[in-house]
């Protein structure tokens, strides 16, 4: 396994999200806020609580999810299709990493990506509702 190939297609990837932030975090994040200013003032002043949950506070985790989903893949695939169209494809086929390796890398860097972008999301979600995480970690019974 060539460690040094995975962190550096890694580090190229980290690195082209700092130089995109715009595309890669903030556009995310507002349209996710609009979901909440959308759902929340058409829907939300229609239903009231379900068992103590606002109907913000129910969306948030489906909103977070939407948005990793959709940002995860689209990482992923910009980082390994884009270079056959800008014809720099050829760096990455002439050197000794495996294909296995290149995809450990792209794969990591969207889902570190996502993971950032997640989080960013709920710090902005309590912005528009009061949230509550009950069980933030839960172990399984017997363990």
């Amino acid at each position: 396994m060539n460690w040094y190939a995975i962190k550096a297609i890694y580090k190229f990837e980290m690195a082209r999200t700092r130089r995109t932030i715009l595309q890669s975090i903030v556009a995310p994040v507002i349209s996710t806020s609009l979901y909440f200013v959308v759902f929340g003032a058409a829907i939300g002043g229609r239903i009231q609580e379900v068992e103590g949950v606002t109907y913000g506070a129910f969306i948030v985790p489906g909103l977070i999810m939407l948005s990793l989903l959709t940002n995860s893949i689209s990482n992923a695939s910009f980082g390994i299709y884009f270079p056959k169209f800008s014809g720099t494809i050829y760096e990455l086929l002439s050197a000794p990493v495996s294909m296995f390796e290149a995809v450990l890398g792209y794969v990591g860097a969207a889902a570190s990506k996502s993971l950032i972008l997640g989080v960013i999301i709920l710090a902005t979600s309590a912005l528009f509702v009061p949230l509550q995480i009950a069980h933030p970690v839960e172990s399984s019974p017997g363990i």
